[in-house]
């Protein structure tokens, strides 16, 4: 699965180049394997895999899917531009392997914090970023303001530390989100994460992943 998410990224940034980029009316998808899918013979999985990359090339061309990256252990993510959620998730039921219950789809409305969208060129460098999706707990207002105040002080003096915040953007209100770290391992970016304070308070929760991603998507 890893090395035919490579292929997509090569065609997805192929065509991306030629496609203006923005930063407005974005949404942000995860591809989550689906544990319960079915088994299915080789030549029916190549099938839908081939469908499913001639799918994500049409939405390149379209100017719908703007980026898109696998994670190590399974799965992936899309930056998408559309008008609404309701015309974002339509995107993904275009997808034949999504169609056959090979992937769990999550949509969120995407505002980047740091960062840009870049189109990339060939040649492509191919780069392995370490991401983290972050989860606010917060159980009231007060604490949902406290906890996006202090992720976003930290985020700051973390990038200005260190310089190795490739991207951050936020998913809704709650302060849910991603930060993509320019760091060597999972662990590593890990290591930096959990020194937000609303995580020390548990009232945020993370989980990381390693995304592989053409160098320049965030225009870094």
């Amino acid at each position: 699965m890893f090395k035919n998410l490579i292929t997509l990224l090569v065609v997805v940034f192929f065509v991306g180049s030629a496609i203006a980029q923005t930063n407005d009316n974005l949404y942000f998808a995860f591809l989550n394997t689906n544990p319960e899918r079915e088994v299915l013979s080789d030549e029916k999985a190549e099938a839908i895999q081939a469908a499913h990359m001639q799918n994500i090339d049409k939405l390149a061309e379209e100017g719908k899917l703007l980026a898109g990256g696998p994670f190590e252990n399974g799965g992936g993510m899309f930056i998408l531009h559309a008008d609404n959620i309701a015309e974002a998730k339509s995107f993904l039921q275009t997808d034949p392997a999504v169609q056959a219950n090979r992937f769990i789809t999550e949509v969120f409305p995407f505002g980047l914090a740091h960062g840009n969208m870049c189109g990339t060129k060939e040649p492509f460098e191919m780069v392995t970023y370490q991401m983290i999706r972050f989860t606010n707990n917060a159980k009231n207002n007060e604490q949902i303001h406290e906890v996006t105040h202090d992720t976003r002080i930290f985020m700051a003096e973390t990038n200005a530390k260190k310089k190795n915040i490739v991207a951050q953007g936020y998913f809704n209100d709650k302060a849910d989100g991603i930060v993509i770290f320019n760091v060597q391992s999972a662990n590593e970016a890990e290591k930096i994460f959990k020194k937000n304070p609303s995580v020390k308070s548990g009232k945020m929760t993370y989980e990381v992943k390693s995304l592989y991603i053409a160098k320049g998507t965030f225009c870094e």
